[in-house]
């Protein structure tokens, strides 16, 4: 196999090595989708830094894994092409990898500068596959649609919202992603009473960055907000999160933080192992973890979150 390959090979097959149901077959499927999504990046004509120039990891490496602690799903996101295409191709090799209808939002990338036009994400459990698109916004506006009642009531909640990418699913929802520079308590409870239960979300947050004992002291730098939002633009879910080197000094504090709330949630056994598989390996001392969060829907569910550089 392709040397830079290797790293996305160990740790897929760390999570073979967990034993769960389907873990074995979901691994070896997943590996197969991305060597074929990424031969654009093996292929590259710019092979000398091809493997380190991406903008999803710490390293420019161009896959990373994720996790949610709801199930056992492979999650992934990688790069769609090599770093010689422009960033203006790439929502449209996205779209067509993931078999996505981005029509809507291409108009908010037409003629802006772009850091990375576009990434593939993909979701695999038991042989089933569910795709999305992320796509930048570099003007920090929306594209005209049924999200926009409940992405400005979301604005209106938690004050300072700069909209930095959209994510479009293979059934129609959408996420919208946003930066709050100075996120407070309380806008981060209201922003959470869309789909339900504010206390619910800021308890989670409280318990993963400051421990229990101590859910309620509050945020401090910049965070960020995802709203889930259904076809017709009704909320569905609402995740908070931060990148990861913001908050904690290392990756082993950030293991030792999702480990311990994981009680908060309702997580499968495969869930957490599947999370110990992405959070051990190798250690080359570049920061693992991207981004971390947590989040809440509206049948009641909350769960934790995290990406991966796979090592």
């Amino acid at each position: 196999m392709l040397e830079p390959l290797a790293p996305l090979a160990r740790a897929l097959g760390r999570i073979r090595s967990t034993g769960a149901a389907g873990a074995a077959e979901d691994a070896e499927t997943a590996l197969g989708a991305l060597v074929e999504v990424l031969r654009p990046v093996m292929g590259s004509s710019w092979p000398e830094v091809a493997w380190t120039s991406g903008r999803l990891t710490a390293t420019g490496y161009p896959v990373e894994l994720a996790w949610a602690s709801r199930d056992a799903a492979i999650r992934w996101t990688c790069e769609v092409a090599g770093p010689e295409t422009p960033e203006a191709d790439r929502l449209a090799l996205a779209a067509r990898a993931a078999g996505v209808d981005v029509a809507p939002w291409e108009e908010v990338q037409r003629g802006r500068h772009l850091r990375y036009g576009a990434w593939l994400g993909e979701r695999r459990s038991g042989g089933v596959r569910r795709s999305k698109v992320y796509l930048e916004l570099p003007a920090g506006r929306l594209a005209p649609g049924p999200w926009l009642g409940a992405s400005g009531d979301l604005a209106h909640d938690v004050g300072d919202v700069t909209w930095r990418m959209t994510g479009v699913n293979d059934d129609g929802s959408v996420e919208l992603y946003a930066r709050v520079a100075d996120l407070s308590w309380d806008g981060l409870g209201a922003a959470a009473r869309l789909v339900g239960d504010g206390g619910a979300l800021q308890d989670l947050v409280g318990r993963l960055v400051h421990g229990p004992g101590r859910p309620r002291l509050g945020l401090s730098g910049p965070s960020g907000l995802s709203l889930v939002l259904s076809p017709s633009g009704a909320p569905a879910a609402l995740t908070w999160f931060t990148i990861a080197k913001w908050v904690w000094p290392d990756d082993a504090a950030v293991s030792a933080a999702v480990l311990r709330s994981l009680g908060s949630v309702d997580a499968p056994a495969a869930s957490c192992d599947l999370y110990r598989a992405l959070s051990t390996g190798p250690d080359d001392g570049r920061w693992r973890h991207g981004m971390v969060g947590v989040g809440v829907d509206l049948a009641g569910g909350r769960w934790l979150q995290a990406g991966l550089r796979p090592t």
